[in-house]
């Protein structure tokens, strides 16, 4: 995709010159202009890793020299071991390594390497083949002898470009390295005929060096290392956060790059007639007349039946190669396929142009000197219609539906005979969506319970294409685990996955995933409703988060990326048919910001709820003064996010357990066991199943499921949810033995808690208070066995005990208002402290947080005292915020029993039935079914 360019960003760079190539490494002094330093002038007792780094650069004659003299001091074994061994590279085509010296600086003594006969080894070895690029350059190595911990490494050496390519034109781009990185010496020097036309600048935000005009020739000097760069916000393009770099070449303008490299790209003639790729421009011609559309066929066939190969031998760095060989060989590189690309276009009878651009730095193109090693890589313009569209045939995935999509580049350099300017590359909107996201959530079964998720991603283009490609190599077993990673971090959140499927079409360049799953409810409480916001639109909860708050940082732009298109469509199934639902927020929505516009309509009509969002980003950058408007912008925006209202009446999840709400589970029953027969040996199909089937009354069935999942994976939480299952079925002995288990596997203080708990119920007093004793280390929880230990005293009718010591706790730490409810809950469930219980209460409801849990203490309080009239009120409160708390529910049956009101028996039975195990407990409490 690439092509090779004469950045000088290492200490080695590629050298040339025709007069000098080979592929051996020469040996010799250095050139005659070179300002040498002595050796002498190398501290060696200094803790520097870099003891100097000389950087020498000289253009002439259409030749770049480059002389360095690089000193490294070897403090460390691994120091030693990286350094040991030198090595350069060069490319032999273009000119010469020449190496003046290999010195080991020890102390004051000095041992001269190359005086002992020991010479570079040259070695063909191409360092890109991962990233398929044939460069061409050869490799010198030497494993310098004698090296000692302590020893300083002086190499000095020198190479040279001549480039036959640029028509007599040199260039350079040399990096300079700034603090924190530290030399003991160090300077970068430039230098050209002063009566040579020679453009340089080095930056960005770079001091002005020391020029200088000495014998003839003009110098600039940058002493290294620079100050420390300011910090810059990360959202800054990139020409002001670009390595810095001294640039400088022979090139007087765009229009002279844009010429010199013109003849290479002359595709008159270069397809014959009857020849091969004759053969494909006629298929095209005869499928189509739309020029666009045999645009899009042509790059499509260059994208896919062409693969990528730079190849930097034989003049490839800058000269391309002939549309027929690229034919014949099936490979090539952004060149290569650049002018086939333009042949067969040409050959269409359509208007193309290369132009070259930069991949990495594109807005700074402007700022940078005009040579070629401002870019990176070629691609195609073709003119249509009036309008542009830039192919590039190294990428993939281009079709009709997004021929138009302009590429991730601010600026472009045509390449014409006569030359021409930088052009920016004017955004557009993608016609076609980058992303389309279509999201189906089923909830007809309720609010409260888990709901049933469809998800299809599908993407176009490039990233499509490569997927798509990925995806046909792989293996069911591979296919079915991309689809559970998917499930696991789905836009929806983690999804137990119940089915899913990959789908790829060719022709429109697309590849789906569709994912169905389970998920937990999208439901929050929100008062004494349900509220599900439509979190899953591509704009919802967008912060526009520019900070350009620092005086230094006040002019700088706000980068905002590229154009893309993402859309979604969201449908929500209700239960009840819709009815009660209600939709918050702004439907309707057109509002840009920050390079981005949101277009969103969303409808609630009967049972179901449409939305459709578009997101288009523009890219491009934002002036820092408009910041505070995007901001407030993308504010709005997210404030107007539309949700979801439940009826206050909605079933909850602890009423499933009725026939008329239990007949609603059959198709979350189904989902589970499709996820459970996707993985049977995995313990969690089973826990999940268990959790849903605890939360929906029906603990016998929940039971199976943890008897399941511990056969596959006997741990101590598996151990724990299943004696909170027994416990509940009213089987405390069972659940005594969980809680043991879980404890032997796990003893921490959690595990010794609610195994201590369950020992008290069972009347085993002293094992559980020993076991308290035990594992209470005052710290951090030691409140929570202060009410374990509370509860153990009172199981054994010491319950005046437990109440001292959690009145002791409320003395301790005034104002913890949870210190209040649960002396007040204690006191209530058994029946102490009555003399102050209801003021208790009282404070604690004063002081709640959560008025619900207090209210909900109160009214056993006021059942304890006998007064059943202000128990109704307090669960009724309670409930009107917290309508899921059946054991509240459960409290006011008895209220309403006491009172001889109608329902209280009927919600008494149900509780009673479906948790036996708690109805025991509130049966301690005083309150029997």
């Amino acid at each position: 995709m690439r092509f090779a360019t004469a950045l000088l960003l290492a200490p080695v760079m590629l050298a040339a010159t025709p007069a000098l190539a080979g592929e051996e490494v020469v040996y010799g002094p250095a050139p005659d202009w070179v300002d040498a330093l002595a050796t002498d002038l190398i501290d060696t007792d200094a803790k520097t890793a870099i003891a100097r780094y000389d950087v020498q650069q000289r253009i002439e004659g259409g030749t770049v020299t480059v002389y360095i003299d690089r000193a490294i001091k070897l403090d460390s074994a691994e120091a030693l071991t990286q350094a040991g061994t030198s090595t350069a590279t060069w490319m032999p085509e273009k000119g010469d390594l020449t190496i003046h010296a290999v010195r080991i600086l020890r102390g004051d003594e000095v041992i001269d390497v190359l005086a002992g006969g020991e010479k570079y080894t040259v070695l063909r070895r191409e360092m890109q083949l991962e990233s398929r690029t044939l460069d061409g350059m050869l490799t010198a190595t030497m494993a310098v002898p004698g090296l000692r911990i302590g020893d300083v490494l002086n190499i000095v050496f020198s190479q040279t470009i001549h480039d036959e390519t640029l028509a007599g034109g040199a260039q350079l781009n040399s990096f300079l390295f700034a603090k924190p990185a530290e030399a003991g010496f160090a300077r970068n020097v430039v230098s050209w005929p002063a009566d040579e036309a020679i453009r340089w600048k080095a930056g960005p935000d770079l001091p002005q060096p020391q020029e200088e005009t000495r014998k003839g020739y003009r110098y600039i000097r940058f002493d290294l290392p620079l100050d420390e760069r300011d910090e810059l916000p990360d959202d800054a393009p990139s020409r002001y956060t670009r390595p810095q770099i001294v640039q400088a070449g022979t090139f007087q303008s765009w229009e002279q790059v844009s010429s010199v490299f013109a003849p290479l790209y002359d595709m008159t003639g270069s397809i014959e007639p009857g020849s091969p790729l004759a053969e494909e421009v006629a298929r095209i011609a005869d499928a189509t007349d739309d020029p666009l559309e045999r645009a899009a066929m042509a790059t499509r066939l260059v994208q896919e039946r062409i693969g990528y190969l730079m190849n930097g031998m034989s003049g490839g760095n800058y000269t391309p190669q002939a549309p027929a060989k690229t034919w014949e060989l099936r490979f090539g590189d952004c060149k290569a396929k650049s002018v086939l690309l333009l042949a067969l276009l040409h050959e269409l009878g359509i208007d193309a142009e290369p132009v070259l651009v930069n991949t990495q730095y594109s807005d700074a193109a402007p700022e940078m000197v005009p040579m070629p090693a401002a870019f990176d890589h070629v691609i195609v313009r073709a003119d249509i219609d009036g309008t542009p569209y830039w192919l590039d045939g190294t990428m993939t995935g281009t079709r009709i539906g997004n021929i138009a999509n302009t590429p991730p580049y601010r600026f472009a350099l045509p390449i014409r005979a006569d030359g021409t300017g930088l052009q920016p590359v004017e955004p557009r909107v993608p016609a076609q969506a980058d992303m389309t996201m279509t999201v189906v959530l089923d909830q007809r079964g309720g609010v409260d319970i888990p709901t049933l998720a469809t998800v299809t991603t599908s993407l176009s283009g490039a990233s499509a294409s490569n997927l798509a490609a990925s995806v046909g190599q792989m293996s069911e077993e591979q296919r079915d685990k991309l689809l559970e990673n998917l499930a696991g971090s789905s836009p929806l959140g983690a999804l137990t996955l119940v089915d899913g499927d990959v789908e790829t079409d060719d022709e429109a360049g697309t590849v789906s995933f569709t994912i169905t799953g389970l998920m937990t409810t999208p439901w929050h409480t929100e008062g004494a409703r349900k509220r599900h916001d439509l979190d899953m639109l591509p704009a919802a909860g967008y912060e526009f988060n520019a900070d350009r708050a620092r005086a230094a940082w006040r002019d700088i732009p706000v980068e905002l990326g590229y154009p893309g298109l993402v859309e979604a469509d969201v449908t929500i199934l209700l239960p009840e048919m819709g009815e009660g639902f209600v939709l918050r927020g702004r439907p309707d929505l057109d509002i840009g910001y920050s390079g981005e516009r949101v277009i969103r309509h969303v409808e609630l009509a009967g049972d179901r709820l449409v939305a459709h969002e578009r997101l288009e980003s523009t890219g491009g950058e934002m002036p820092s003064a408009e910041i505070g408007r995007a901001r407030t912008q993308a504010a709005r925006a997210s404030n107007a996010a539309p949700f979801l209202l439940s009826p206050a009446d909605a079933p909850r999840a602890w009423q499933y357990a009725q026939p008329d709400l239990a007949k609603r589970l059959a198709p979350y029953e189904d989902a589970y066991a499709k996820a459970i027969e996707r993985d049977d040996e995995d313990a969690r199909s089973y826990t999940n199943r268990a959790l849903f089937r605890q939360l929906t009354g029906r603990l016998a069935l929940s039971l199976e499921d943890m008897d399941a999942a511990i056969a596959i994976d006997p741990g101590a939480d598996n151990y724990r949810s299943r004696g909170f299952t027994r416990r509940n079925l009213g089987r405390g002995k069972d659940a005594l033995a969980d809680f043991r288990k879980a404890f032997e596997f796990d003893p921490t203080g959690y595990n010794a808690r609610i195994l201590a708990g369950q020992l008290a119920r069972m009347g085993e007093t002293e094992e559980a208070l020993e076991l308290l004793d035990d594992y209470d280390d005052y710290g951090d929880d030691h409140e929570a066995f202060v009410y374990v230990r509370s509860e153990v005293l009172a199981y054994a009718d010491r319950a005046d005990e437990g109440m001292a010591m959690l009145d002791a706790l409320i003395e301790e730490q005034p104002g913890k208002g949870y210190h209040m409810n649960n002396a007040c809950w204690y006191r209530a469930r058994f029946h102490v402290g009555k003399d102050n219980m209801i003021e208790m209460c009282d404070k604690a409801v004063e002081q709640a947080g959560n008025p619900a849990s207090v209210l909900d203490s109160r009214a056993l309080a006021w059942l304890t005292m006998g007064d059943p009239a202000k128990a109704k009120a307090d669960a009724e409160a309670a409930l009107a915020t917290a309508p899921d708390a059946y054991r509240t529910r459960y409290i006011l049956g008895f209220a309403q029993r006491r009172l001889g009101e109608d329902g209280g028996d009927a919600i008494i039975d149900y509780v009673a039935d479906t948790w036996p195990g708690i109805a025991e407990d509130y049966a301690r409490y005083g309150l029997k079914p």
